[in-house]
């Protein structure tokens, strides 16, 4: 095969990975652009959002770890089909609008399909495209793809959502949309990326050991590492509530507010990941950049705080929301990067990353039992301030985590040179 062949087949691969990574969590997390209209379809309160949300984030968070250690013994290929045609077909069923318990299944298994068999195998996938000196670049691509994709057909479902009457009935016809576009995800990743390649390495055929397993909990860098992630997922998770506090306080419009929130997740995850992926590569190190960027959330999230929630202060808060969200997509587009600059060896790396993922991911597990819990017991703009000030403290946390990791990692790098 030519080099030609070559890079047309990795940015095949990669286009592959960014369709499915960009499909599968458009319905588990509809809330986080339609919030108002699927209380409205679903006749539910803010807790029973918030359960929704904190099923599907359990289900997910125990089910990364295993899953990390299923990629690393079954093709990612296989996994990640399977996966979003999954995904598709429960979005057919919640197109029907069916009753609470039902709806809490669907999102159980939403959990299941998004972590145990679909997301370290993405990772995986991604990882193996390239060497040590294209990990920043190409995970930065991933996350820039994967803002880049919801913002083209996001614009499609948005039309034919405001075509049918922008009520919670045409809910309906986005989630059927959002279902097509994972079913096709899932034919393109079966033909779009290849099976495992075979090697003679034993270990990396028959993937991570028991002991791999015990070896992969007790490394303190990828705890260190989880704590970022967990700060990064939280800020992720505290967005689904921009979108009624925008309607609630600064008086935009459904349509508005969906505008918007196609901007402020995918628009900054398009120039989030590119910025974070190439500064990496160029300068050679992932979390030096994660560790600088880690600031700029601390100052947004306190900044929510005192900005008065009121239209005339409206153009403000935009500019800090987006500031938040480029700083976020700049971290989450490396940030599983830097498993490759821990010198993580590739057989065992879906386990790592499962077990950083479960670290990393446990807000959302939570969060939104607990902020929905907040709004309903502190109506008005009461239950948003509680929400601004946890995650001030929890994007601090994470900042110190990247210092403390990068640390370590300047630690070991003169440790080596001196021996």
């Amino acid at each position: 095969m030519t080099n030609k062949q070559s890079k047309i087949k990795k940015y095949v691969a990669l286009f592959a990975i960014v369709l499915a990574a960009s499909t599968i969590y458009e319905l588990p997390y509809l809330s986080y652009t339609y919030y108002d209209l699927m209380l409205q379809a679903l006749n539910i309160t803010n807790t029973q959002m918030g359960l929704l949300m904190s099923v599907f984030g359990f289900v997910s968070m125990i089910g990364y770890f295993p899953g990390g250690y299923l990629a690393d013994k079954i093709s990612a290929r296989r996994l990640i089909a399977f996966s979003l045609i999954g995904v598709g077909a429960l979005g057919f069923f919640l197109s029907t609008f069916p009753a609470f318990p039902f709806v809490v299944i669907i999102y159980v298994l939403y959990g299941i399909l998004s972590s145990v068999t679909f997301w370290a195998a993405m990772l995986k996938a991604t990882r193996q495209l390239g060497d040590s000196s294209e990990q920043g670049r190409l995970f930065g691509m991933r996350e820039s793809g994967t803002g880049l994709m919801p913002v083209l057909y996001g614009m499609i479902i948005l039309f034919v959502f405001n075509t049918t009457g922008a009520t919670y009935l045409s809910l309906r016809w986005v989630i059927i949309g959002y279902a097509l576009l994972a079913i096709l995800g899932g034919v393109f990743a079966w033909f779009g990326l290849e099976d495992n390649k075979q090697t003679d390495n034993p270990e990396e055929k028959t993937g991570a050991s028991v002991r791999a397993l015990s070896k992969v909990i007790k490394m303190p860098n990828l705890w260190l590492l989880g704590l970022v992630v967990f700060s990064a997922a939280s800020i992720y998770a505290s967005y689904s509530y921009i979108t009624p506090y925008l309607t609630e306080f600064f008086g935009l419009s459904a349509s508005t507010v969906v505008f918007l929130g196609l901007i402020r997740i995918y628009g900054m995850a398009v120039l989030g990941g590119l910025l974070s992926g190439f500064i990496a590569d160029k300068i050679g190190s992932n979390i030096k950049v994660i560790f600088f960027i880690a600031i700029v959330p601390i100052i947004c999230f306190s900044s929510f705080m005192l900005i008065p929630a009121d239209p005339a202060y409206l153009t403000i808060f935009i500019v800090f929301m987006l500031a938040a969200g480029l700083s976020l997509f700049m971290i989450r587009g490396i940030y599983f990067a830097v498993i490759d600059e821990l010198n993580i060896p590739l057989a065992i790396s879906g386990t790592a990353m499962g077990f950083v993922s479960l670290i990393g991911f446990l807000p959302e597990s939570y969060v939104y039992t607990l902020f929905g819990g907040w709004m309903d017991a502190y109506p008005g703009i009461g239950g948003y301030q509680h929400i601004f000030i946890y995650m001030s403290i929890v994007t601090t946390i994470g900042f110190i985590s990247a210092g403390l990791l990068l640390r370590n990692l300047v630690k070991n790098k003169a440790a080596r040179e001196i021996n």
